[in-house]
């Protein structure tokens, strides 16, 4: 029992010492201080928040780019039609756009000089400029002149020239603002040969002066404005004077003929929309007198009044119809006419990019004294202008649209009971010449053209038509003087080194002509070919080049006895802003 009993405090011992150290050395544990202390903080409190302010990207921004034509890209060729025009009409206004000098460049000016110097001392000038001012006023002017020392039209007559100055100006002031309005003057001065009355003869070549002026007033609705249109008046003189050498009528003397021309012209056309369709008035008429006494005299006048309604069957079918009422009077040749004509014009859309359409426009066309003259400048005396009258002009046809390509077709079928044409006929008086004189008659005419544009996005464009044409008098059946069976024209230009540079080429061709109705004077083809090309040195700074009448000297004869110089190459400068 005393062994067992030492071994029983042995092991009590042995457990119950740690326990007794444990319980001293928690009595000896020191806790941290947690009391609360005061403490200063000096110093200044700064808060900063990153920039908010965009930094300028330098380097970054390419260049310009002139932008790319898709090869799939094609023009819209549906009717113009807005979404809501069958909608009731609404009294809100639409918003008036900011005047155009205010949204323009710092320097609101546009303007274009230039100027060339070739062959034969051919010379030209072209100039243009108008400034934008505030209130939608914009003043501005414009100049052409062509001119030319003339050369010898005829091998056998070195002595004969051929010389001419053509000027043409015009300034005036534009308005924008509640209405559209315009007030312009104008003028030209123009001096050329007839050369070829004497191309047989030794006398000198007579010479052609004319002078003319004009005041136009042109009022329009505002572009905001439901209404379309405009409305024109216009006051003109026109003087044409040719001086034929002493002897050529048996005079010592130089003799003059002049004709004198003093006319008001009135145009207009409106049209308002509706929610069924689109209502439309047109007029036309003209007061002239030739060789007036008084300030203005009736001895030509005119009037054209028409009125259409446009209907819309979706968006596949549209049709018009109206009809226009058509009238003339020449106390000098005892003309009168007076038709009522129907006015009809059926379009039709089947597919995208493809338009048929049938069309009746009977019109009238009051020629004046220096556009008769400008397109046919060797008519000889007795010369009337007098209006043209078409009361049929029967047109069917279409536009397809593939790609990148054109095509145009038409037939078409036009009455005239007054059209003027050209005829080459001899003098009995001596001396004995052929001259050009002017005369209107009953005519027909019957047509098939095609037109082809192929437009591709490398800068190249060109155009091919085609004409084929009957025109022969009512009367007679003759066919009329100097109108050719076959009448083509070309285009073809090219932009190139980023739309700097640009070439064009025009020709225009018109098949074999008679000058008379007997047939005896046969002329050639006429083939007019011209070249331009353009370069810009700088933005406003550009050189020009043209080389004109490239055809062969056999088809450089439009008119009887009256050939065209051969090539004629001329340079000069161009300034634009």
């Amino acid at each position: 029992m005393p062994r067992f009993f030492r071994i029983f405090l042995l092991l009590s011992w042995a457990i119950a010492a740690p326990a007794l150290a444990q319980v001293r050395d928690t009595a000896q544990v020191i806790l941290p201080d947690l009391a609360p202390r005061e403490v200063e903080i000096r110093g200044t409190l700064e808060i900063s928040f990153p920039s908010l302010q965009r930094q300028p990207l330098i380097g970054f921004n390419p260049p310009p780019l002139v932008p790319q034509i898709p090869p799939d890209r094609q023009p819209y060729v549906e009717p113009y039609r807005q979404a809501a025009a069958a909608l009731s009409p609404v009294s809100l206004k639409r918003p008036e756009p900011p005047p155009i000098a205010t949204i323009g460049r710092g320097n609101p000016a546009n303007g274009l000089f230039e100027s060339t110097l070739g062959r034969y001392l051919t010379r030209s000038f072209n100039g243009y400029l108008e400034y934008p001012l505030t209130g939608g006023l914009t003043p501005y002017a414009a100049l052409i002149y062509t001119g030319s020392s003339g050369f010898q039209p005829f091998a056998e007559r070195s002595d004969l020239e051929a010389p001419y100055d053509l000027l043409d100006a015009r300034t005036g002031l534009a308005y924008t603002g509640r209405l559209q309005a315009g007030l312009e003057l104008g003028g030209f001065a123009h001096r050329y040969r007839l050369y070829g009355l004497v191309h047989d003869l030794t006398y000198s070549a007579p010479r052609r002066e004319g002078q003319g002026g004009y005041v136009q007033l042109r009022v329009a609705p505002s572009a905001q404005d439901d209404l379309e249109g405009f409305l024109q008046v216009r006051l003109s003189t026109i003087r044409y004077a040719t001086t034929y050498p002493a002897g050529f009528f048996g005079s010592q003397n130089p003799v003059e003929r002049a004709l004198l021309e003093r006319r008001l012209d009135l145009s207009g056309a409106f049209s308002y929309p509706f929610a069924t369709g689109t209502l439309s008035f047109d007029l036309q008429g003209h007061v002239a007198g030739i060789d007036p006494q008084a300030f203005l005299e009736s001895d030509v006048r005119s009037l054209a009044v028409g009125a259409t309604w446009q209907f819309a069957f979706g968006s596949t079918l549209q049709l018009t119809v109206g009809g226009r009422l058509l009238g003339l009077e020449a106390t000098p040749t005892n003309t009168r006419a007076l038709y009522v004509s129907p006015v009809l014009e059926l379009a039709m859309f089947p597919a995208p990019g493809t338009r048929l359409y049938v069309r009746q426009q009977p019109s009238l066309e009051a020629y004046r004294l220096d556009e008769l003259l400008q397109e046919t400048p060797v008519l000889d005396e007795p010369l009337m202008p007098q209006p043209a009258l078409r009361h049929i002009d029967l047109e069917a046809g279409g536009d397809f649209f593939l790609g990148a390509l054109r095509l145009q077709t038409a037939a078409g079928f036009t009455q005239a009971p007054l059209e003027r044409y050209r005829y080459q006929i001899r003098r009995s008086f001596p001396p004995v010449v052929s001259v050009t004189r002017l005369n209107y008659a009953e005519q027909r005419r019957l047509y098939l053209r095609t037109e082809a544009t192929l437009t591709l996005p490398a800068g190249l464009q060109g155009t091919l038509g085609l004409t084929f044409q009957q025109v022969n008098l009512q009367e007679t059946n003759q066919r009329v003087p100097y109108e050719p069976n076959w009448l083509a024209h070309l285009l073809l230009s090219y932009r190139f080194d980023r739309q700097r540079g640009f070439i064009q080429l025009l020709g225009r061709y018109e098949g074999v002509r008679y000058a008379a109705f007997n047939k005896q004077d046969r002329l050639s083809p006429y083939l007019d070919l011209d070249l331009q090309a353009t370069y810009q040195l700088t933005t406003a700074i550009g050189v020009v080049a043209r080389l004109e009448n490239l055809a062969p000297r056999r088809y450089r004869t439009r008119w009887l006895y009256y050939p065209e110089p051969s090539a004629i190459f001329s340079a000069g400068m161009r300034i634009r802003w």
